[in-house]
């Protein structure tokens, strides 16, 4: 029998082979021709990648502003955050189901003496936020050029997902005696050395959603990620722009934020597929781009995403004295340092 720890990178490897043939049928049907979106790649402006690259680092700054402000109680560099963010981003972008995450984790026990469940649950305020802003990001669009009843639903659905778990964020953080009461009576039935170390994981991460108690701190938080979006929103701007696609601003905020919640879904490192079908999608869908310079766009926007991290992350890794093959292998180990909270 397969392990469940299988399970999503193979789901998310035939998910991401699905959504290239998806990508690749226009081309074999005979509507688009392979010779057409080389012809959008060299007709693009080169120059665009420039700007594009510094909003996209830009905005990783923000984030790393946004992780300092999670932690704030344990007083971490900016340069140390931002590092470590990147390396993630770059494992992320290089191995399977989203191992960056834990890599961050691992990276802040070592470098910052911040418990694995305490980096776990800033990460996952992180994403909760992330949804949030995606989810601004999709309803100013829909509201600045109209749109299909299915992205009005997206953008109802991810609401209510993202609010309500905010929500939950917000209550287990105001009552962190209350949640870690609930956490052990649902760690009770549990063989009772088990239920010890996960009680200690439990306190961590209790520990690490506590600054959302102050509404200073949550109104900073989804500001900053807002501000993030907004940025790499201004990224695929730049790139659409050097592609003459149609819709401006409003195709840029669209396509970001249905292709980046596109990559909710388990999908091949990198969140090949996955990402590039959705915004093709809208921007040949909504704001009827020529496939062939939709198809060239979507591959720079990728491209531009993936590779300069990728690079910063090696090299940052690279000072780490680490390498991926260490990443890999660390966070299943640090499974028992998490559940212990060191």
């Amino acid at each position: 029998m397969i392990g469940t720890r299988l399970l999503r990178p193979i789901l998310g490897v035939v998910l991401s082979i699905v959504c290239l043939a998806l990508l690749a049928r226009p081309v074999f049907l005979g509507d688009v021709s392979l010779d057409d979106v080389v012809a959008s790649l060299r007709s693009a402006d080169p120059a665009v990648l420039v700007p594009a690259i510094a909003l996209y680092f830009v905005g990783t700054l923000v984030r790393s502003i946004r992780w300092q402000a999670l932690l704030a109680r344990r007083h971490l560099g900016l340069g140390l955050l931002f590092r470590t963010l990147v390396i993630g981003l770059m494992v992320n972008d290089l191995l399977p189901a989203r191992v960056g995450e834990l890599a961050r984790a691992l990276l802040l026990a070592r470098n910052g003496s911040v418990p694995v469940g305490t980096s776990l649950a800033s990460i996952l305020v992180e994403r909760i936020l992330d949804g949030l802003a995606l989810t601004a990001l999709l309803g100013v669009s829909i509201v600045m050029v109209g749109a299909d009843s299915s992205l009005v639903q997206l953008a109802g659905a991810a609401g209510v997902v993202f609010v309500g778990a905010f929500a939950v964020i917000i209550c287990a953080a105001a009552l962190p005696d209350l949640s870690r009461r609930a956490a052990r009576a649902l760690l009770r039935p549990l063989p009772s050395r088990w239920e010890v170390r996960l009680a200690g994981f439990t306190d961590a991460v209790v520990d690490g959603l506590r600054p959302m108690a102050r509404p200073a701190t949550a109104v900073q938080v989804l500001a900053l990620s807002l501000l993030a979006w907004a940025v790499e929103g201004s990224m695929y701007v730049v790139i659409l722009a050097g592609f003459q696609i149609p819709g401006g601003l409003a195709a840029a905020f669209m396509g970001a934020a249905v292709a980046n919640l596109a990559t909710l879904v388990p999908s091949a490192p990198g969140y090949i597929g996955t990402f590039d079908l959705a915004l093709q999608a809208v921007l040949t869908g909504v704001f009827a781009a020529p496939p062939a310079a939709a198809a060239g766009a979507t591959l720079v926007v990728h491209l531009a995403l993936v590779l300069p991290v990728v690079v910063a992350g090696l090299f940052f890794l690279w000072r780490e004295d680490l390498t991926l093959t260490d990443l890999h292998r660390r966070p299943r180990s640090a499974e028992g340092a998490s559940i212990a909270g060191r």
